[in-house]
């Protein structure tokens, strides 16, 4: 169902009209009536499997009893609340995940738990009694979260449960908000019409909605109509417009929103955060941090460890092989970007003679490329040159997984690759990897044109964004079944 109406809402039938605000006035009070339903079946239930099973019922068990229902209702309202799981703003998406009444339930009787044990209590309460509240609790939560969604689904599609909102302001901001109202399509507002003192000038539609006059018709859609939230969508800058505005609705019971301005729409997929006193929005959150790279780094060590170990014959192997074919030195180490655009130094197998190696890699390595020994086309072909970067990854200096980390001088053509591509910066706001989402989807090799850079960084960032455990395991999974085929793009 759009959010948009084709015609204005007057044109309904009055009977109509009045049968569809019932329902929304009560749709609206929805939460409360939920919550009221929970709180009674908790305390309810708890006092039922009390008079079932139980049948000493003496006055100091009935107190007892009853203290631990009081403080199981206290402590899932506590949470329930603290999650926002009862905020009619969010209660839509939240009562058809019944996660958070879960994690509300484990609360309260956790906590009832920890308390029965820190005050030695635990004796006092049957067991038995215990599992069927917690069961049946449990039980009511599956089943009234089934019927309520399925409610709320049918309430949706009759509009029921929508909020009804104007925009005041059809100017750029207004067209540009109604768009994106449009394009994100939440069925839970309906934008009804626009309000514009310069009505008498507009069409009478613009971007598919109705132009329902000047702003003093907010007052009667407030009344009369149903409208319970007016949306400013006004320059930033027109503050005493805003002002009187926001004065002048302040008499009546709607809720009153102001729109970003027309940067803020580009960015109104992002998050706003409280940060000294006043509401921010966050423009870029940092990939990988907090936890996240916590879990990272425990992957990484539970992997390099155990790789290193295992693979330390093969390593042997390589090096005794490629200091017998050609002098210098077993490895090759050089200086490439690492996380936040700082310089490691990456280890490799040397896979070229030792007077040839190109430690800024001025000149990339292309097909049949006469500096590479008999022993470095193999280990290039199968990947193998890489397998001492996994004491980068020890060191803390690379991932497993992650992009892959590029020479100072390396270039897509005949230019460096930051002029290339505007975002190849963003590649290092992660720790570079052995292996990455770029090179298990055929974007390795050489980079002889902006294309191919362009794809790679296009891969990297995907990988940065949108980074996880598992994305991890399938990354080493396909790079895996890369070497067992061969990879054509690897020389």
């Amino acid at each position: 169902m759009s959010n948009f109406p084709d015609t204005i809402a007057a044109g309904a039938s009055p009977i109509h009209e009045q049968d569809t605000r019932k329902k929304r006035f009560l749709l609206r009070r929805l939460h409360f009536l939920v919550f009221y339903t929970d709180a009674l079946f908790l305390s309810a239930s708890g006092y039922f499997w009390y008079n079932t099973l139980l049948t000493d019922k003496t006055p100091e068990m009935i107190l007892q009893y009853t203290l631990a229902v009081v403080l199981a209702l206290l402590a899932y309202s506590f949470y329930a609340f603290s999650s926002n799981f009862y905020d009619w703003r969010h209660f839509r998406q939240t009562a058809t995940r019944p996660f958070v009444a879960f994690r509300a339930t484990v609360f309260a009787f956790g906590g009832l738990l920890l308390l029965s044990f820190l005050f030695k209590e635990t004796s006092i309460y049957s067991r038995l009694w215990g599992g069927a509240w917690v069961s049946s609790f449990v039980a009511y939560i599956l089943v009234s979260r089934a019927a309520l969604t399925a409610y709320l689904a049918s309430a949706a599609r009759t509009g029921a449960y929508s909020r009804r909102a104007v925009i005041i302001g059809a100017g750029d901001i207004g067209r540009d908000v109604a768009r994106h109202m449009r394009k994100f399509g939440d069925t839970t507002i309906q934008v009804i019409g626009f309000l514009d003192d310069r009505a008498g000038r507009l069409p009478a539609f613009v971007q598919e909605v109705p132009v329902l006059g000047r702003t003093d018709q907010a007052e009667r859609l407030v009344r009369h109509e149903g409208v319970d939230l007016v949306i400013l969508a006004l320059p930033w800058h027109a503050q005493d417009r805003v002002t009187q505005l926001v004065e002048r609705l302040s008499q009546w019971a709607a809720d009153i929103y102001m729109a970003p301005d027309r940067l803020g729409l580009r960015y109104a997929d992002r998050p706003v955060f409280r940060l000294g006193g006043m509401n921010m929005l966050s423009l870029r959150d940092r990939p990988i941090s907090e936890w996240s790279a916590v879990i990272k780094r425990i992957e990484d060590l539970c992997l390099a460890v155990p790789a290193l170990i295992v693979l330390s014959p093969l390593i042997m192997a390589v090096a005794a092989a490629i200091k017998i074919e050609s002098r210098g030195s077993m490895f090759f180490i050089q200086k490439r970007y690492g996380f936040n655009n700082d310089l490691i130094k990456v280890f490799k197998f040397r896979s070229m003679y030792a007077e040839m190696c190109d430690q800024n890699a001025d000149r990339l390595t292309t097909r049949g490329d006469p500096r590479v020994t008999r022993i470095g086309r193999i280990i290039r072909k199968t990947n193998i040159d890489e397998l001492p970067q996994i004491l980068n990854v020890i060191r803390g200096d690379m991932s497993m997984v992650g992009p892959r980390p590029h020479a100072v001088n390396a270039k897509a053509g005949d230019q460096l690759y930051q002029s290339v591509v505007a975002e190849y910066a963003s590649r290092h706001r992660v720790k570079p990897g052995i292996t990455g989402w770029a090179q298990c989807n055929g974007w390795r090799g050489e980079t002889d044109t902006k294309e191919k850079l362009v794809k790679r960084v296009e891969y990297d960032l995907y990988y940065i964004e949108n980074w996880s455990v598992f994305l991890d395991i399938v990354i080493l999974f396909k790079t895996v079944m890369q070497i067992v085929k061969g990879d054509r793009n690897a020389y």
